[in-house]
């Protein structure tokens, strides 16, 4: 397997398998579109830079042009990291047919004088932020290869550089039938005093014991795991038994599916009828967030029907909210009695033991060495939720591999030193116009819907700081940012974790920016 990881030839075919198969299910590609894709012959992955052979100049054309962001979102994807294609154009030879055919070529190497740096330059790419809306996700075999990232190696000018970092393996992973991320099991979910109970009962509905707990309703602050969950009952409970119906979904999910059928009845009166189908018939319903349902009447009501549908038929349904169930705001008495039926259970902000091995987890999925010092000084520093936790560490394993220094507590302390002082309220606007001004833009620019290079870059630091500095949810922080899905705040925040532990500058953005945030908050 490690062998396997580290030949470049094998890592391009498994990245370029992973990228085809999304692009074949991208719905937005016409069929002459996604025929560009089928001749192209993965070569060798160089850093973030994979070698593609296609069979003439028009096709290289149209992945360069046309097809580019579609392309690239896809290698994103399939990778893990913002993986760029440099092109050779190799005619295909066709093998006369009363000749035998040739035995199959050992692994290809570059051709002598091929330049990666001439024929590709990653700086002037396009971004692969903002795309739209729409994410596109593998499934089956392509989905379990992306399981296991391979770990990217930046690549400098003229030279192919050492492994500094490896990729995030606790990135989302999303399954594009059921909404799941393949990532968050009940293996990776770290237990301890402060959420064992919510584990123990979420483990018995995953495993369909806990029939009296139904629904069950997980409530807790931002960060504390209740999302992990949610997706931890849906993956075990389909690897066991995969003919279950399974749908993870959020508030603003359903909210926008309904809305759209609504919308379409006129011009098709089965879209509510296939609404209905879609959340009626599953066997586990698991919708994230619920709290945002609150005061939407139309929508209330079309959940209200759906629960009674699915609770009639001894249905699974899990839910996951800021609060508990009888603090919901703009709910009407008959849905949160129905919510309190089932079991309310909370998770709690970890103690200092989970803490630690939550940090060790993390460590041990990125396969970074972290000497307990540095976990015992993280976890004792940042105390609230877990995203404080996983951002404290990729600073400190950041900063390490870009001076290339060891992971120390002396450098742990330098790198953290702005963060120690909290209690400082952070608005995403301020956020926003703090990187505006930083970047030289305007505050429209960041919520507007222009996508050049540097524009790009700008929103997708700004929409991590948010993530980091305030306890929006994804679905907020999307809202704040001109009304963007939560997928791309998502897709936003992995690309500039990324991107920290692979470029200086873009640390250094980061690291500047939250000074001047917290500086701020504090003159304020």
């Amino acid at each position: 397997m490690a062998q396997t990881a580290q030949d470049p030839t094998a890592q391009a075919a498994r990245i370029w398998a992973d990228a085809l198969a999304l692009l074949k299910h991208n719905s937005k590609l016409t069929a002459r579109d996604k025929g560009w894709f089928e001749g192209v012959v993965p070569e060798a992955v160089f850093g973030t830079t994979i070698v593609l052979c296609v069979e003439n100049q028009s096709t290289q054309q149209a992945l360069q042009n046309e097809l580019n962001e579609p392309l690239l979102h896809a290698l994103n994807i399939a990778s893990g990291v913002d993986m760029f294609p440099a092109f050779k154009v190799e005619p295909k030879q066709e093998t006369p047919k009363e000749k035998e055919p040739e035995p199959a070529p050992a692994a290809k190497k570059p051709a002598a004088g091929f330049d990666l740096d001439q024929s590709f330059d990653p700086r002037n790419a396009p971004t692969v932020a903002d795309l739209g809306q729409d994410t596109y996700r593998p499934s089956g075999a392509a989905a379990q290869a992306i399981a296991e990232p391979i770990p990217s190696t930046p690549m400098t000018q003229g030279t192919l550089a050492e492994t500094t970092f490896p990729s995030n393996r606790s990135q989302v992973l999303l399954d594009p039938e059921t909404h799941l991320n393949k990532n968050a099991t009940f293996d990776t979910f770290v237990p301890g005093d402060s959420n064992r109970f919510a584990r123990t009962v979420a483990l018995a509905v995953a495993e369909g014991s806990g029939r009296d707990f139904n629904p069950l309703c997980i409530y807790g602050g931002s960060g504390l795991g209740k999302t992990h969950l949610l997706n931890a009952i849906g993956n075990y409970a389909l690897a066991k038994d995969p003919g279950l119906k399974v749908r993870y979904v959020t508030s603003e999910e359903f909210t926008n599916e309904f809305i759209e059928a609504l919308q379409n009845t006129a011009q098709n009166g089965g879209q509510i009828a296939e609404f209905n189908r879609r959340y009626r018939e599953v066997d586990v319903l698991l919708i994230d967030d619920v709290q945002f349902l609150g005061g939407k009447e139309a929508t209330l009501e079309q959940f209200f029907h759906t629960f009674n549908a699915l609770k009639q038929a001894n249905k699974r349904i899990v839910i996951a909210s800021d609060v508990a169930p009888k603090n919901l705001k703009g709910f009407e008495a008959r849905l949160i009695s129905r919510f309190e039926q089932g079991l309310p259970v909370d998770v709690k902000p970890p103690d200092l033991e989970t803490r630690i091995a939550i940090l060790r987890m993390m460590a041990s999925m990125n396969n970074t060495n972290i000497p307990n010092d540095v976990l015992d000084l993280i976890a004792e520093r940042f105390t609230e939720n877990i995203r404080e936790l996983e951002g404290a560490l990729t600073r400190v394993t950041a900063v390490a591999s870009l001076s290339n220094q060891p992971v120390t507590t002396a450098l742990a302390e330098q790198t953290l030193q702005d963060f120690f002082t909290t209690d400082v309220e952070i608005k995403p606007t301020d956020i926003i116009g703090q990187v505006a001004k930083y970047f030289h833009l305007t505050f429209d620019d960041l919520v507007g819907r222009g996508r050049t290079k540097n524009v790009s870059v700008a929103r997708q630091i700004a929409m991590y700081l948010s993530r980091e500095n305030t306890g929006m949810s994804l679905v907020d922080i999307g809202e704040v940012f001109g009304g963007r899905d939560h997928t791309t705040v998502m897709h936003a925040v992995d690309t500039i974790t990324q991107k920290m532990q692979q470029k200086q500058e873009i640390y250094n953005y980061v690291m500047e920016l939250t000074l001047r945030l917290k500086q701020h908050s504090n003159e304020n």
